[in-house]
């Protein structure tokens, strides 16, 4: 592992433990580098601001582990290890989803649209669908995951990540049917 990265994984769990005592809209660069032990030009040289790192965690910490090798089989286990990983670090999410939910939500929904735009594409075996059709679908549907896993954090996720995941898939497989209804069916 690079020098680079070890600090930023520094600084990544350092505004974790931040989280745990201070709103994230209340933390600040010095904050976050008196408990790392980094100056604030150490920090600035890997991270623009806090934004940036939050993101990186986001990103790093989840969706890169998740989208690597997600498919059309398994989306629901990457979900529920997602949904696992956010709840190890509950109080992380839950103060920053109050106020950069919006940062979350265009990674999950980003990934999301596409497993849908691919299930979709191989449902729609007669191409009865337009790709707007197709797209408007996968939006639909990656919009409701996003805001499902967004409310499970607003409600302190007291479901187990298990049993959101199992619900997800059972609308999923659900859903699934009357996509391949509506695409068979005759305009």
């Amino acid at each position: 592992m690079s020098d680079s990265l070890i600090t930023k994984r520094a600084i990544a769990e350092a505004l974790k433990q931040v989280c745990r005592e201070k709103p994230f809209d209340k933390i600040s660069i010095s904050d976050i580098t008196a408990v790392c032990g980094l100056n604030r030009q150490t920090f600035y040289y890997h991270f623009q601001d806090k934004y940036e790192l939050l993101s990186w965690i986001y990103y790093n910490e989840n969706f890169a582990r998740i989208a690597d090798d997600i498919t059309l089989e398994n989306w629901d286990q990457k979900i529920f290890e997602l949904l696992q990983n956010m709840r190890s670090e509950k109080p992380f999410y839950i103060n920053t989803m109050k106020e950069q939910e919006h940062t979350f939500e265009s990674y999950l929904f980003e990934m999301a649209k596409a497993l849908f735009s691919e299930a979709i594409f191989k449902l729609d075996e007669k191409g009865k669908l337009t790709e707007e059709e197709r797209d408007f679908d996968a939006e639909f549907y990656a919009y409701g995951i996003c805001g499902i896993i967004i409310d499970w954090v607003r409600k302190g996720m007291r479901l187990e990540p298990k049993l959101v995941a199992q619900r997800l898939k059972s609308l999923a497989r659900a859903t699934e049917r009357i996509g391949y209804i509506r695409s068979q069916a005759e305009f």
